[in-house]
């Protein structure tokens, strides 16, 4: 089977930590399929590139091998950053319709010479709009995949954005949701919509990491893990917070925080109030395998952010055997169990997450216990590999379906 995956969060050369888990899906893909991907990505004229935070986005080549997986990168006048995303985001046709213009050669051209027999899209407001104009042209099957909450339920407040969903929801073959919450949405919003669940996935750790002691510094130390992007809704000041409130009672516990972001000097600002800085501290962006090396290294993990649809941040950690702290309104409570492979609180609740924080930080046998079990949800459940056979069905029932018309 050909499939020809359309994203645009996924990683380019000069930006190797963006979108890491949309890379590890193609991977997924590419070992049971003949893969390739196009990622569109935003055209920045040539002389800024002498701009710091602009030349990673001018020098993205025409293509990049990523091991197993070939990436097209296609820039167009997409720029999913305020001010355009706030103006394009009640009405994003107006913005696809001219990013197509610039696009539509070129992905017909990709389309013709590689032959797809799938087309298979990251996100209805972006990918799954371009994925819907090559299906008008060559009547290729699309299956999409939404990967956050508001990108659906806000087609309630914005008939504009509805209507566009609407158009590009009907025409697809399946809409995968990542989440139940999600589901719902598409079901109460899109009653049309051919949407199933799958969940997110993760690749194992490699070996290594297992068997790397812990430096010395952190030897004696028990470690809450947590990592993202800092960004409002990730919730980091709110948990360094937290921690705040039971850091005396637990002397010898860390908070270190991998991440990077808009946030960052709010984060600090919040370390600094709860003079906090000889026990939070500040990892900056890790590559993939650092991070992972400091989840095995950890006692637990904790992100209360809220509205997170399916973060793998979550099943890295849980794969790393630890238990997970996480918020009661995230995606991943459709796996997690409370007190089984972590526990969960509401979101925005400071005194129930400092509860939370120091149940896990009290008792180390708990700690274990829910770790082991959470890495094996993940092992045998929760792999990129299960996520990729699951696809591939709905890809062949589309594909099925498409010749049966």
């Amino acid at each position: 089977m050909r499939v020809l995956f359309l994203a645009s969060y996924f990683p380019r050369p000069s930006k190797p930590l963006i979108g890491t888990w949309a890379l590890q899906q193609a991977k997924a893909l590419a070992r049971i399929s003949d893969l390739h991907v196009v990622c569109s990505t935003s055209y920045i004229p040539s002389p800024l590139a002498v701009i710091p935070r602009a030349a990673p986005w001018v020098n993205v080549p025409p293509t990049h091998q990523w091991d197993n997986v070939t990436a097209h990168y296609l820039k167009i006048p997409y720029y999913p950053v305020p001010p355009f995303k706030h103006w394009a985001y009640p009405n994003p046709e107006r913005q696809m319709k001219l990013a197509w213009k610039f696009l539509r050669r070129r992905l017909l051209d990709l389309t013709e010479k590689f032959s797809p027999d799938i087309i298979y899209a990251h996100h209805t407001a972006v990918n799954g709009y371009f994925a819907e104009q090559v299906h008008r042209c060559n009547r290729i099957p699309y299956v999409i995949t939404d990967h956050d909450f508001g990108e659906i339920a806000d087609c309630e407040k914005f008939r504009r954005r509805r209507a566009m969903f609407q158009r590009i929801i009907d025409s697809a073959a399946r809409n995968v949701c990542v989440a139940k919450r999600m589901h719902a949405d598409m079901h109460r919003i899109f009653p049309s919509a051919r949407a199933v669940t799958i969940y997110n996935g993760i690749n194992p750790h490699p070996p290594h990491v297992f068997t790397t002691p812990r430096p010395t510094e952190l030897q004696d130390k028990t470690i809450i893990l947590s990592a993202g992007m800092f960004a409002a809704r990730k919730g980091f000041p709110l948990l360094i917070e937290a921690f705040a409130k039971i850091a005396d009672k637990h002397p010898n516990a860390l908070l270190r925080i991998a991440g990077g972001g808009e946030q960052q000097i709010l984060i600090e600002q919040t370390i600094a109030r709860f003079q906090l800085q000889s026990r939070v501290q500040l990892l900056g962006l890790l590559p993939q395998e650092k991070l992972f090396q400091e989840m095995v290294w950890s006692d637990a993990f904790a992100l209360i952010s809220w509205d997170e649809p399916f973060a793998t941040v979550f099943l890295e950690a849980m794969g790393a055997g630890k238990p997970v702290l996480t918020a009661s309104d995230g995606g991943i409570n459709d796996v997690v169990q409370h007190g089984v492979h972590g526990l969960v609180v509401p979101p925005h609740n400071l005194d129930a997450a400092a509860q939370a924080l120091d149940d896990l930080l009290t008792d180390p046998k708990g700690r274990e216990t829910m770790g082991s079990n959470a890495k094996s949800l993940v092992d045998q459940h929760l792999t990129w590999d299960a996520n990729a056979r699951q696809l591939l069905e709905i890809f062949d029932q589309a594909i099925s379906a498409q010749v049966d018309r």
